[in-house]
């Protein structure tokens, strides 16, 4: 272990042996960190003080240069690209992990005992970094630990019970500090105790003397007393002098400057009262969101530290970039955290480590992480950073965990909230019943900014802090970099011309390096954020000492931090952003080319790293090399759970071909992939492409595939407006009558009733009906087929075979394996309950499909269960709340790209508005949708007419001659056909529509959908 001694002359030594710390320069720099007592000590801080304030040119590579001589001499034995853990580098600049004589005596000195003060006093060996004292650093230094000697000799002095040992303790103290009036009052009391009254008279008169003559001031009251006291022989009933010794002397303060937390005490507040109901009752989620920079990641790590300082257990998982890591990263991160206290265990695989969902799916995955949640003893906070940046079983399983809500268990996610995906909007919808707070981080104010300002060692008045909170936003990241970029350029430049944005900041203080240094960064940016030094080493031609000077220079300069033994990590996302894009785009294709070849030889397993790099260097790398990785790489994402992975792959991979073939393997592989993420539109847009392209090639093969390609859970309409889709018809009618085999014929069939419905619910039906006949037993592709016949059933007449259908869906799933479809099952069962109109078991239905729901289908999920919702509040006339869930339906399931969903939320409101008895209201809204849609919304216009007193209109629009497709609304449909052919007087269709409403005699028009009623018994 390294020690340093400051009390005194600068000595250290390694393990009892003395060490030669080298030149003048070398030693200050050792004494300049040691005095700082473990806090890292900035680079321009280092290099200004080093250098007395005038540093030459190069003055950056000559304190790297010190610091590496410096390492090799205080940890002789580390071996090469191991961290430093003596001199240690820090974001920003160094820090020395040493024993410090300082801090031992100031402990001995606490202890208030005799014997340890004497240790004390005798580790101070004379005047503290005397051979610096010119050095402008050294003054406030030098005073500290001389007061902190001072101090050990007087409390020594006052409770050293002998008086002969005091009186030669004070007497050279005394001739060195004649002026301290505490020191002489303590050895008037020794030499009055030893039997020398007189000399102790005589040195208070001395003191009495020296005060008057040198300060104009008179001895305090204390002395005075203490004087009088010896006159009277008295001295018993003299002023204590026992010292207080509780706590140290005044020594220079060194508080947390609380950087990245300044002007967040209201959120922390918001946080920690979470915390506090959590640590009482049940688990809640809570969210903090804020644009890059804007402290996420550091309001978060405060929230761990005071927690773990009230004695919350702790862990921290990170969704990283798509770089290489598992599916549910983040989530491996947390049990890896919880494993030591719990005994959970990660699975693992050959390339990646461990892992959560290696081989266990999501259900194993969800047992394991609420296992070893439950398990903890105490409370417990579970951070999840970048929730934007996580995958499906990330999110799926944050559903399972927060649903779950574990006693004394506290999830909070950071996410930034312009690149939050569909898939996780959906999760956080799911969420909303257990979210306690979402905390959104703003800019800091001026005041704020200029503490900020102030931790990077930099004084700013109120108009220039004010200046830059307006020019930064406040955003904490780029106030800091403007800061460091100040120390560099000045404070007047960087003030009054603050760069646009915090790229250019951070672009203008990377330049600052030397060219071959900030070379190699940028070059380390093509890896990602997280960095494996060596495959650095390797990009760089095995140069590693060039890579790790680069690395040192990035981790003292802030841009990078040490993440493990052998790794660095770009301290924000946007620096390695920044780097990367000053690469040209030329020459980056060539370097991620050049990582491809790397990561092949070092790590031939990580599928998703070196489909990432083998895409982005496109046809420099091959084409044949390209797409083997995205194979690869998208089938261990389909294996993973994490279609929406694999569909990014293979759009990327579609834009590299040309050759028509390749084009339809991977448009058919496309449309599967957004199928299972839950992407109809997307997938049904492929789907027709694929179609397209096999027509034109002749491709029978291939033709098969594109028609059978869409085959994920489909728990929405795929068509929007139930429009037909022809070529698919077409194409099946085609397949079919080739004579395929019976798995073929069961898709192709499949896939076919999905295509009829709504317009053609017999034709549906029956291709439903024969592809469950044909199926084999083959759980996944049964699963499709009863999907199929569940969309088949959803006319009046079928709806009550829907719970046996669902139950022997949900049979079905659970031996496939598929949780999607296991949604389907419970959607119908919802669906049956809302036929008998028992809302309490279709709320069940509900609230379990949501809890299972796999991302896929999550988005889904929210909508139906968002708009029965709305169908309870109309129910119970809840008029605004119900309107209000109807238009948050529409536009979240719009965006999210869902046939059908501004039909159902205008059904919704008809529904809604009829209740109140204002389906007038709806005119001008309706005389859109009948102009964009024309008779489809023919009834529900003339309705509004109606209500807004324009019966002639109505007449105009109404058509009682066209049928109502026999699907979700027919029976609302045909009331509200009935209720105008009254009001219009219209006897003959009144009758035909009370005849055909007649089976269902006392239903709620439209409540069996689970969407929307007029609240009218039929």
């Amino acid at each position: 272990m390294l020690e340093v001694r400051l009390l005194g002359p600068l000595a250290a030594s390694l393990d009892g042996r003395p060490v030669d710390l080298g030149s003048a320069q070398r030693r200050a720099l050792v004494a300049r960190l040691a005095v700082a007592e473990g806090e890292v000590v900035g680079t321009d801080r280092l290099v200004d003080d080093l250098w007395a304030g005038e540093p030459p040119p190069r003055a950056l590579a000559g304190l790297q240069a010190h610091v590496s001589h410096l390492r090799r001499v205080l940890e002789p034995h580390r071996a090469p690209r191991t961290p430093a853990t003596v001199l240690v580098s820090a974001a920003g600049g160094y820090a020395l992990h040493a024993d410090l004589d300082v801090v031992r005596v100031r402990e001995l000195r606490r202890s208030g005992s005799v014997a340890d003060l004497r240790s004390a006093l005798a580790l101070c060996t004379g005047t503290p970094l005397v051979e610096f004292a010119d050095a402008a650093w050294a003054a406030a230094e030098i005073e500290r630990l001389t007061e902190l000697r001072r101090s050990v000799v007087e409390t020594l002095a006052a409770l050293e019970p002998d008086p002969a040992a005091v009186v030669d303790l004070l007497t050279p103290h005394v001739r060195d500090e004649p002026l301290r009036e505490e020191p002489v009052r303590l050895l008037a009391r020794a030499l009055y105790r030893s039997g020398r009254q007189a000399d102790a008279l005589a040195a208070l008169g001395a003191l009495r003397h020296r005060l008057a003559d040198e300060l104009g001031l008179d001895p305090s009251p204390a002395t005075a007393e203490l004087e009088t006291a010896i006159l009277r022989h008295d001295v018993s009933r003299g002023p204590s002098l026992t010292p207080d010794v509780s706590s140290g002397p005044p020594l220079t303060p060194r508080p947390d400057d609380g950087a990245g937390l300044l002007g967040r005490d209201r959120e922390t507040g918001r946080l920690l009262a979470v915390a506090d109901a959590v640590g009482a009752g049940p688990g809640r989620f809570a969210l903090v969101t804020g644009e890059a920079g804007a402290g996420k990641s550091v309001l978060a790590e405060h929230l761990v530290e005071v927690l773990a300082g009230r004695g919350w257990h702790t862990v921290r998982g990170r969704c990283p970039e798509v770089d290489g890591a598992p599916a549910a990263w983040a989530w491996t991160e947390v049990v890896g955290g919880l494993g030591r206290a719990s005994g959970a265990v990660l699975t693992s695989d050959a390339s990646n480590g461990p892992s959560l969902t290696a081989t266990s799916g999501t259900f194993h995955a969800g047992q394991t992480l609420l296992g070893a949640i439950t398990a903890a003893r105490r409370s417990l906070l579970v951070v999840l950073d970048d929730l934007h940046r996580g995958d499906e079983e990330t999110w799926r399983l944050l559903r399972v965990v927060a649903a779950a809500q574990v006693e004394r268990v506290l999830i909070v996610g950071t996410a930034r909230p312009d690149e939050i995906p569909d898939e996780l909007v959906a999760t956080l919808a799911a969420l909303a019943a257990v979210t306690a707070e979402r905390v959104e981080l703003t800019g800091l104010d001026p005041d704020a900014v200029a503490g900020l300002v102030a931790a990077e060692h930099l004084e700013i008045d109120g108009g220039t802090a004010r200046a830059i909170a307006a020019r930064t936003g406040g955003n904490p990241l780029f106030v800091r970099e403007v800061a460091r970029l100040a120390r560099t350029v000045g404070l007047d430049a960087a003030g009054s011309t603050v760069p646009a944005g915090v790229r250019d900041v951070l672009s203008r203080r990377a330049a600052q390096l030397p060219a071959v240094t900030l070379s190699t960064l940028r070059r380390a940016a093509v890896l990602g954020r997280d960095v494996d030094v060596s495959v650095l080493v390797a990009l760089e031609g095995d140069d590693e000492d060039r890579v790790l000077a680069a690395c040192e220079a990035g981790v003292v300069t802030g841009l990078l931090v040490e993440s493990g033994a052998d790794a660095v990590r770009f301290a924000h996302d946007l620096v390695r952003e920044t780097l990367y894009d000053e690469l040209p785009r030329l020459r980056r294709t060539r370097v991620h080319a050049e990582v491809l070849g790397v990561l092949e030889t070092l790590h031939p397993h990580d599928h998703a790293a070196l489909a990432r790099h083998a895409l982005a260097a496109g046809p420099v790398a091959g084409l044949d090399r390209v797409l083997d990785h995205v194979d690869r790489a998208a089938a261990q994402a389909r294996r993973e759970r994490v279609p929406r992975t694999a569909a990014d792959l293979l759009a990327g991979a579609l834009g590299l071909v040309t050759d028509p073939h390749r084009r339809l393997r991977l448009r058919c592989a496309l449309a599967s992939a957004h199928s299972n993420a839950g992407a109809g539109s997307p997938a049904v847009r492929e789907r027709s492409a694929a179609l397209a392209e096999a027509r034109a090639l002749g491709d029978r093969a291939g033709l098969l595939a594109a028609a059978t390609c869409v085959d994920g859970p489909v728990t929405f309409a795929l068509a929007e407006n139930g429009a037909l889709d022809g070529p698919l018809i077409d194409a099946v009618g085609l397949l079919l009558d080739a004579g395929p085999d019976q798995s073929d014929r069961a898709r192709l069939l499949a896939a076919r009733a999905f295509a009829w419905h709504p317009r053609e619910p017999e034709r549906s039906a029956a291709d439903a009906d024969e592809a469950l006949a044909t199926v084999p037993d083959d759980p996944e592709l049964l699963c499709l087929v009863l999907n199929a016949r569940f969309w088949s059933l959803l006319r009046p007449d079928r709806w009550a075979e829907l719970d046996a259908l669902g139950s022997e869906l949900l049979a079905v799933a659970d031996r496939a394996g598929s949780l999607g479809h296991r949604v389907v099952g419970h959607h119908a069962r919802f669906l049956h309950a809302c036929y008998r109109e028992d809302f309490a078991a279709a709320r069940a239905h509900a609230d379990t499909a949501l809890a299972e729901a796999p991302d896929g289908q999550l988005a889904a999920t929210v909508g139906w269960t968002t708009i029965f919702r709305a169908l309870e509040a109309t129910l119970d006339g809840r008029h605004d709340d119900a309107e209000r869930l109807y238009l948050g339906f529409g536009e979240a399931m719009t965006a999210r790209g869902l046939a059908n969903a501004g039909v159902l939320t205008l059904v919704g409101l008809v529904g809604v508005r009829h209740a109140q008895g204002r389906l007038g209201d709806l005119v001008d809204l309706l005389a859109g949708e009948y102009a964009a849609r024309g008779d489809v919304v023919a009834e529900p216009y003339a309705a509004a007419l109606i209500g807004a007193g324009r019966p002639g209109d109505a007449r105009r629009v109404w058509r009682p001659e066209q049928p109502i497709s026999r699907d979700w609304w027919w029976l609302l449909w045909t009331a509200l056909r009935a209720d105008t052919a009254q009001h219009l007087g219209d006897a003959d269709v009144l009758a035909a529509c009370r005849r055909d409403l007649e089976p269902w005699r006392g239903h709620l028009a439209g409540a069996m959908s689970g969407t929307a009623t007029l609240v009218l018994r039929v």
